[in-house]
């Protein structure tokens, strides 16, 4: 009999901004190790994103360390994948170090000569092998490319990808990685990177628990979050049930600035009890623009109701549009053209590499995505064009129509992955050579 537990994305450091979030979401994953630990199992899986970005604060680095730690003074190993959160390809990560300190083991570990996966034996008898995540599909080419090791016995498959046929309609299809690149014949597949808890039980035995706690709004109006506790690959599902949440939603579609606060105000006199109110606000306003409103104050009233934090989404929320203006162009794009042709004196291919530049720059924050990481992809993007102006300004190639800075990154994947026998290297994908 083998017992283990199966983490995944754990993202601490997120709520950066919200300290009463960010130590729930610290304490759940100190919880899920302390649990694991009671319950005597064998090895402990984190199927990457255990951090929020590659270089956390260094306070909740020593939490996590100081309780991976106290697992393995008690027996028990750790094995990890990295997540896309996790590492960067311009950016040594601090799961390297972490590794290198024994705090736990990289389980993509393959030979260089021949392209092979190797296994990582586990002293309960379990092989455990895997691949790290990235973002942007740019972990499609490592399975594709790879031969996988036939397992023998009880054996395990880490990674932190989505499966198109398993995947939430919130992630793009192209995004996802086909299940036939899976390997075969493994005893369990521990997934992660896709934040609902997800079960399947046909031709392979794939698990997503989720995350411990959440990274962003739309996480924590998910009624699930946990781990897994694997007895004899068997999964039992460890779910977390504090903090209480209060879910309410207000639609301001029509309604003037002081009929949002009348709605606002009514909200705030119905009988609420919990830990944290989730409160998001979305529509048109038919008078006024949202910043006329002090969500500050909103907050604050909420919280002398008791709750300990108040997490507030008006990313949807909008003032009605005042006015248009009138142009002979019928196309936002022509406008932009045009605009960039009438102030520029420089030649047309200048004007292309404005025009892709302020593609990327424009570029909304998509749902769910953090300020931070929204930050990053815009910066990336638009660092990625700026070094190669040059070949806008000597006529040479231009990046193809709709490329953004995420894409960027997945070519930069393609350029380092391989080396000068055209052989695929890991090294730049969170892996260990032998």
């Amino acid at each position: 009999m083998v017992k283990f537990a199966h983490i995944a994305d754990c993202h601490l450091g997120a709520f950066s901004r919200d300290q009463v979030l960010k130590e729930y979401n610290l304490e759940a994953f100190e919880k899920a190790i302390e649990i694991s630990k009671n319950r005597d199992v064998d090895f402990i899986i984190i199927a990457g994103d255990l951090f929020h970005n590659p270089h956390p604060d260094m306070e909740i680095v020593d939490r996590a360390v100081k309780k991976l730690m106290d697992a393995r003074k008690n027996g028990i190993n750790i094995y990890s994948v990295y997540g896309s959160h996790d590492y960067k390809i311009s950016q040594a990560s601090l799961l390297d170090v972490l590794a290198s300190a024994d705090v736990f083991k990289k389980v993509v570990t393959y030979l260089e000569k021949d392209n092979v996966l190797e296994f990582e034996e586990d002293s309960s008898g379990v092989s455990i092998t895997g691949l790290s995540g990235r973002k942007n599909r740019a972990d499609i080419s490592y399975f594709d490319e790879l031969d996988f090791p036939e397992p023998k016995g009880e054996s395990i498959f880490v990674f932190h990808s989505p499966i198109a046929e398993l995947k939430p309609a919130d992630i793009h299809e192209d995004r996802s990685l086909p299940l036939s690149l899976l390997p075969d014949n493994f005893s369990y597949y521990a997934g992660g990177h896709i934040h609902e808890r997800i079960e399947h039980h046909d031709e392979k035995a794939i698990y997503y628990p989720g995350p411990t706690f959440g990274a962003n709004y739309t996480d924590l109006e998910r009624d699930q979050r946990g781990f897994y506790i694997v007895e004899d690959f068997e999964p039992e599902y460890i779910s977390f049930d504090e903090p209480q949440f209060i879910k309410e939603r207000i639609n301001a579609d029509g309604l003037k600035t002081d009929e949002l606060r009348d709605e606002m105000d009514r909200l705030y006199e119905e009988d609420m009890e919990g830990d944290i109110l989730l409160l998001k606000i979305s529509g048109t306003l038919s008078e006024g623009v949202p910043s006329d409103i002090d969500f500050s104050e909103v907050r604050r009233r909420f919280r002398d109701k008791g709750f300990k934090t108040v997490f507030l989404n008006r990313r949807e929320l909008e003032g009605k549009e005042i006015e248009r203006i009138k142009v002979k162009e019928e196309k936002e794009e022509d406008v932009e053209t045009r605009l960039l042709e009438d102030s520029s004196g420089e030649s047309e291919l200048s004007v292309n590499f404005q025009e892709e530049l302020l593609s990327v720059l424009k570029s909304g924050q998509k749902d769910g995505e953090t300020s931070t990481d929204y930050e990053n992809r815009i910066w990336n993007g638009a660092w990625e064009l700026i070094k190669r102006r040059d070949e806008y300004e000597n006529g040479k190639d231009r990046l193809k129509e709709g490329e953004n800075g995420d894409d960027q990154e997945l070519e930069t994947q393609e350029k380092v992955k391989k080396g000068k026998d055209g052989q695929i290297s890991l090294t730049d994908f969170g892996g260990n050579q032998r």
